[in-house]
């Protein structure tokens, strides 16, 4: 065997038992009997939030058996008629499709336009026939259970909500914020409202002072880069794989600098 083809073929194999020992930990978690003495919401020990960004419900899920995605019965109707799944450039419609990679699930994919300018225009005022347009034809890919085996597994094993949506048709750093704290700033205080990636510091109340407040305790795990600060950039650096990539949202109110 050539050494590039022995490379690819532990590569795989190595990805191969990784996953199976993955699927067996996800098995073992859902055969845990649940632990309750009352039957009501106080049983609930931790909940955990995990923002992942920039991909859709149906991007990753919208070809899985049984949820409201490319199956749904009642997508919305574009001013053409068709399903929102039709989706025109101006002169060819494109449907969603996976892309052809061997390795699809291990690629980083084409980044689309996130901006205020671009999701209004994809929105096109309700119509949402401005898609490919406004943010390519890539815009349209989606993954399968082939590509992506670990999210299906835990999709299969626990429950996997399929109305997911944008709070903020625009940015990244407003749909976190939302995440955070209900809020973007809209009522133009705290140094809102907030349409952009500016990271300026803001100052309304997020979920963790509220939790905190009613005598609740929280914690955020994230990647240092150069240092939690304006000096390191609040973990903000180029490297993407060191530090934590500007994920950290918190940072950018001032409350917590």
């Amino acid at each position: 065997m050539a050494d590039l083809d022995r490379r690819r073929f532990l590569q795989l194999a190595g990805g191969a038992v990784a996953f199976s020992a993955l699927s067996e930990s996800i098995a073992r978690a859902a055969a845990i009997p649940a632990q309750g003495s009352t039957g009501t919401l106080q049983d609930v020990e931790h909940i955990v939030v995990l923002m992942q960004e920039n991909r859709s419900f149906d991007h990753y899920f919208g070809a899985m058996k049984g949820v409201r995605g490319f199956g749904d019965p009642r997508p919305v109707t574009l001013p053409s008629g068709k399903s929102v799944w039709n989706q025109s450039d101006g002169s060819k419609v494109t449907l969603p499709f996976r892309p052809e990679s061997a390795k699809l699930g291990m690629e980083f994919l084409q980044g689309l336009n996130h901006d205020w300018a671009g999701g209004q225009s994809a929105f096109n005022k309700g119509r949402y026939d401005n898609w490919i347009p406004a943010k390519t034809k890539a815009t349209m890919a989606h993954l399968t259970r082939e590509d992506i085996p670990f999210h299906y597994a835990l999709a299969d094993a626990f429950t996997v909500c399929d109305a997911y949506h944008c709070s903020f048709i625009g940015s990244t750093d407003p749909n976190r914020y939302y995440l955070w704290s209900g809020h973007t700033g809209n009522d133009g205080t705290g140094g809102g409202p907030v349409l952009n990636n500016a990271e300026a510091g803001y100052g309304w109340k997020t979920y963790p002072e509220r939790l905190e407040a009613a005598g609740v305790s929280w914690r955020i795990y994230q990647d240092i880069g150069d240092g939690l600060n304006a000096a390191g950039s609040w973990g903000w650096i180029n490297d993407a794989y060191r530090g934590n990539y500007g994920d950290n949202s918190l940072l950018y109110f001032n409350a917590y600098r």
